[in-house]
């Protein structure tokens, strides 16, 4: 069984997250959009491009569902993953924590900017640019976004080492996992 979901808006942190929580717990971690570039052999922009949005979603749809059978791992989802009630729904029955990675509409903006990999992993979803759209899509998923999670973790201004401790501290606090240091940032990088 999956150890823990973390779902978010694009750039949200979502991975970087992912990583250092699969660190403190040496538990792999799966990036869910890797895992579908890997199984299209292309990457996510371009197969939206080829084949549109809906078909991506539901190729989306059946990565997430066997990835939810995965044991043991820190799970990071695509960022409009909560956009379908099936998929919301399969992760609220996998009874796992649900942690909402999030970030301001500016701080997304500039991390979109800065990262290489936005033109081809993130590409506009309608017809804008990519930019322009992250204010009105982040409050279109925000209630879907709730609607799953357990806990927001608001990454704005937070090194990676603080929001892993953050995360690390609120799985220990719902009785999950238990602590393994007496820092739950160590073996996070920042």
């Amino acid at each position: 069984m999956v150890r823990l979901i973390l779902v978010g808006y694009r750039a949200s942190g979502k991975t970087t997250i992912a990583e250092g929580v699969s660190r403190y717990f040496d538990c792999p971690v799966i990036d869910a959009d890797e895992v579908f570039e890997q199984k299209h052999a292309c990457a996510v922009g371009a197969f939206i491009q080829e084949r549109g949005e809906p078909s991506f979603r539901n190729e989306e749809t059946l990565v997430l569902r066997e990835l939810l059978k995965v044991p043991d791992v820190v799970l990071s989802t695509g960022g409009g993953v909560i956009l379908s009630k099936e998929n919301r729904k399969m992760i609220q029955d996998a009874r796992v924590p649900v942690a909402w990675v999030s970030a301001s509409v500016a701080e997304t903006q500039r991390r979109l900017a800065l990262d290489a990999t936005t033109a081809s992993r993130r590409p506009p979803l309608k017809g804008e640019d990519v930019y322009s759209e992250v204010a009105q899509a982040i409050s279109d998923r925000e209630a879907y976004y709730d609607e799953v999670a357990g806990i927001r973790i608001d990454t704005d201004g937070k090194t990676v080492s603080v929001i892993v401790g953050m995360v690390v501290k609120w799985l220990v606090a719902c009785g999950n996992y238990s602590s393994q240091a007496d820092d739950p940032s160590e073996g996070a990088s920042s």
